[in-house]
């Protein structure tokens, strides 16, 4: 929790211009996130949203709603395809594209949602040894503190001997985007 009031602190006074030398305004939703706590697991719903193909991917926004009081959240989510009641693993955890790439920090009221975009490749782009496509009823989401092994059921087909699912840092709105 100290850390990430810290980054805010620095935030705001790169915001207020006394360490840029701008104009001495501070955003409200810096100001806001200074004093709203990181979000913890028993308050945040995890589900997908519609899914949109392009160039032999299909992408599922995983969305993250605030069932809670205000608090921030941020980064990648892990996601690992699993089948059964048991959510036995198939295939490789999501490869992460957004590696290099600095996480924003979101404050969400309750009620409010962030999400990431959830890359399904099309099997078929594949060799077939070089994937050996199953299919996963769901996949098991994790987002550091903050979601913690949350099952969304999510019927897809992914390869086991490669990496054919990505994911990304999660960003405003319902869409993934």
């Amino acid at each position: 929790m100290k850390s990430v009031k810290a980054v805010f602190i620095v935030l705001g006074l790169v915001g207020s211009g006394i360490v840029a030398g701008g104009a001495a305004l501070v955003p409200t939703t810096v100001a806001f996130a200074a004093t709203a706590k990181s979000c913890v697991a028993s308050q945040i719903r995890v589900t997908h949203g519609p899914s949109n193909g392009t160039a032999g991917t299909i992408y599922y926004p995983i969305v993250f709603t605030n069932t809670g009081g205000a608090c921030t959240i941020f980064g990648v989510p892990a996601v690992q395809p699993v089948t059964g009641k048991v959510h036995k693993k198939v295939g490789p955890l999501a490869r992460n594209e957004s590696m290099g790439e600095m996480p924003a920090i979101h404050t969400l009221a309750e009620g409010q949602s962030v999400s990431g975009a959830f890359g399904v490749v099309e099997t078929g782009n594949f060799t077939p040894s070089t994937c050996v496509a199953r299919k996963a009823s769901g996949v098991l989401v994790t987002l550091g503190s903050f979601a913690h092994s949350s099952y969304v059921g999510l019927p897809i087909t992914v390869c086991t001997k490669r990496a054919s699912t990505t994911t990304r840092l999660i960003t405003n709105g319902v869409t993934g985007n």
